[in-house]
């Protein structure tokens, strides 16, 4: 009898022991402990999570598998892991009465019990906590003294339910961890985890984005097969005009006549007619994949922006993915590498797109010899209308593209901050509901980023001010272009000395957490930018005025330019490794910098055009970069968007790791790029062609009315 009584007394202590244990390890076993030690507190939540409580004492399986399903201290804390999340896709899954399509009869399993199922329904919360714990790795990313923890808890709880018990849980310091690592735990926040539902399409904003998808999917149908009957007709047309120059008898030369006539009255087109011509899938696609490029193009200009947007994609699936790593000190010991430079000083992919676009401008100017001696004899009012012209022919075409992403980036996070266990520090579900117009007058760059609407999208607010200084500039130096000149070189120098005087009052230094926290400061304003555009400006006239698109080197020659500059541009890539830098050679270095990248993709260009790297200019001048070029806006437009609709969409952490890093990049270049096709031929393309065809007719009535009057 002592035996027995021995025995169970050990048994009970043996269980006490184990609650204790269960109680500072599990988040949702413990305030299920305090629910039902509370008489107070009583509702349907305070029952459900009684008798979960009483459930996992029992060892029933269903309370286990809730219990297994909810979020735990995690290993890895100090190295950055913060996300506690649990399974949502276990707790999602444990009502499901289907069996697995697995073999049973081979499998081993436990045998069916009356308690394999939960008895009430379960919903997945998130509870966002608070730490001050200095003994994690921090490097001043906006949620790293968030701990997020999931909890498969009953549906009928409510997240102030939750809230309240998990602050008592915590105030009363029972969690393991709490006293072993002595943190200060604070609740800011419980989430109800809501899959898709009504919500989402009672929105005002989803209406109106649905409504756009379907106007542009009902305007390209419709366009499409419009524009296949007038290109059947025209065929039609051609046939019957080569049987009559066969010389066969019959009523041909009749046939002829009518075809020719109907012809006649398409070629009048409506102006209906020539919008819907504008969505039509078969001519935008067949635009977007034709290869043959105009004459004196720079064909290599076409590689240089596919591979620059692949480096874009490549820096934002790392940047946008620090909100879901569980150990983010692996993923800054790996930037630490010195081939890692490539992504850990990559800022200046966005100067190779900056040089692209002020040579581009440049070019396209010069080249258009008939145009410049129009502006040169015109007036100070024609050059004024030029100006805008120019300028609101840009505004036309990128802005279309542009309301769509900010409308769809704006419903799809208001999704993800409701439907998804992680959460992102980008709130653009809050701040494009009150910005947007910031980004449509381009001048968003201009704010701090914590009133950003699309934070990648300062870019645009960019290159668009500096489209409309050098435009300014290459109408004046038709006219003065000593003072063009003057100006164009004194905006460089003010550039240099306005970066690195800011970078020197602020001490900055390119660590990879101050690169991330001084973009206000140092990354986005457009005076600490300007550089690489006003150097591409200077490169087409080099190459199109001064050399002729010709320049003959001798052998020494190219070597030494070819040593020179490209070592330029890898002393830019490479010098800040270790980032052992004083403020001082960090502030030249900054003021430089991104102007000499420019230089030295200036040299890079000229080289391929003239002839002096043919191997390099056959390569960047293949066919098949030309279709991929023309998706890059869109492509820019989205990737950021789309990279964290993926990681948000997964529902559990990444994990930093080469391989998966690796991984990740190439599926995120490629549904980038496969998304930015349809968003190029249905959106892109239409606004484009709309543009040209208003243009069009503001010229034609302007040509009719001046010949009127003469």
């Amino acid at each position: 009898m002592f035996v027995v009584l021995l025995f169970v007394l050990n048994a009970v202590v043996l269980s006490n022991c184990v609650n204790e244990a269960l109680v500072g390890q599990s988040v949702l076993y413990g305030i299920s402990y305090l629910a039902q030690e509370d008489a107070d507190f009583s509702s349907a939540c305070q029952e459900e999570l009684a008798l979960f409580y009483k459930s996992v004492e029992e060892q029933k399986p269903w309370a286990l598998k809730v219990l297994d399903a909810s979020g735990n201290p995690g290993p890895g804390f100090f190295y950055g892991n913060n996300l506690w999340l649990g399974s949502y896709a276990q707790c999602e899954d444990l009502d499901n009465t289907r069996r697995f399509e697995i073999n049973y009869e081979v499998v081993k399993h436990p045998n069916s019990t009356p308690y394999d199922f939960p008895p009430f329904q379960l919903g997945f919360f998130v509870a966002h906590i608070q730490h001050n714990s200095t003994m994690q790795h921090h490097s001043q990313l906006p949620l790293e003294f968030t701990i997020r923890t999931g909890l498969c808890a009953p549906r009928s709880c409510s997240t102030h339910d939750l809230g309240s018990l998990i602050e008592q849980y915590l105030d009363n310091r029972t969690l393991t961890v709490q006293n072993l690592y002595n943190l200060q735990l604070i609740l800011t926040m419980v989430r109800s985890v809501e899959p898709l539902g009504l919500w989402l399409f009672q929105l005002p904003k989803t209406i109106v984005l649905l409504t756009l998808v379907f106007v542009v999917l009902i305007l390209a149908i419709v366009g499409t097969c419009y524009d296949v009957r007038q290109h059947q007709r025209s065929k039609n047309l051609i046939t019957g005009h080569r049987g009559n120059l066969t010389g066969k008898p019959s009523n041909s030369v009749s046939e002829v006549e009518l075809v020719s006539n109907s012809s006649s009255e398409d070629e009048r087109t409506s102006t209906l007619g020539e919008i819907l011509k504008c969505f039509s899938l078969y001519s935008n696609i067949k635009n977007l994949v034709k290869s043959d490029l105009p004459p004196n193009s720079v064909t290599i200009i076409h590689g240089l922006k596919f591979f620059g947007m692949l480096w874009v994609i490549m820096v934002h699936a790392v940047f946008y993915q620090s909100d879901y790593l569980d150990n983010m000190g692996v993923a800054y010991r790996l930037s630490e590498d010195i081939f890692a430079q490539i992504l850990s000083n990559s800022t200046y992919c966005v100067d190779t797109y900056l040089f692209l676009s002020g040579f581009l401008l440049a070019y396209l100017f010069f080249m258009t010899k008939k145009n410049i001696d129009r502006i040169s004899s015109g007036g100070y009012l024609k050059n004024v209308l030029l100006f805008f012209h120019m300028f609101m022919n840009r505004f036309l075409r990128l802005t279309p593209p542009y309301v769509f992403v900010i409308l769809m980036t704006d419903v799809m996070y208001t999704y993800y901050r409701k439907a998804s266990v992680l959460y992102t520090s980008e709130h653009n579900d809050d701040l494009c509901p009150k910005y947007w117009w910031r980004n449509l007058l381009y001048i968003n760059n201009l704010f701090p980023r914590s009133e950003m609407c699309l934070s990648w999208s300062w870019y645009l607010s960019v290159d668009t001010q500096f489209f409309a200084i050098a435009t300014f500039l290459l109408i004046l130096s038709t006219t003065k272009f000593k003072t063009s000149a003057t100006i164009t070189v004194l905006l460089i120098v003010v550039n240099i000395f306005a970066t690195t005087y800011k970078s020197y009052s602020i001490k900055y230094i390119p660590t990879m957490d101050d690169q991330l926290t001084q973009l206000d400061a140092i990354y986005d304003l457009p005076w600490n930018r300007i550089g690489p555009y006003l150097v591409g400006v200077i490169t087409a006239y080099i190459f199109v005025v001064k050399l002729e698109r010709k320049l003959q080197l001798t052998k020494i020659a190219k070597i030494i330019l070819w040593t020179v500059f490209p070592a330029l541009n890898l002393w830019i890539m490479f010098t800040i490794y270790t980032r052992n830098l004083s403020v001082e050679f960090s502030a030249v270095y900054m003021g430089v910098s991104r102007t000499l990248w420019g230089v030295g993709l200036g040299w890079l260009l000229i080289a391929c055009c003239t002839g002096n790297a043919r191997i390099l200019e056959q390569f960047l001048s293949f066919p098949g970069w030309i279709p991929l070029s023309r998706l890059t806006y869109c492509a820019y437009l989205l990737n950021p968007l789309l990279a964290n609709m993926i990681y948000m969409g997964s529902n559990s952490s990444l994990n930093a790791s080469k391989a998966s890093f690796g991984a990740l990049s190439q599926g995120i270049a490629m549904s980038t790029f496969f998304l930015a096709f349809f968003f190029s031929v249905l959106i892109e393309s239409p606004s484009i062609l709309l543009t040209k065809m208003a243009f069009k007719k503001l010229t034609q009535k302007k040509d009719t009315k001046n010949a009127t009057s003469v």
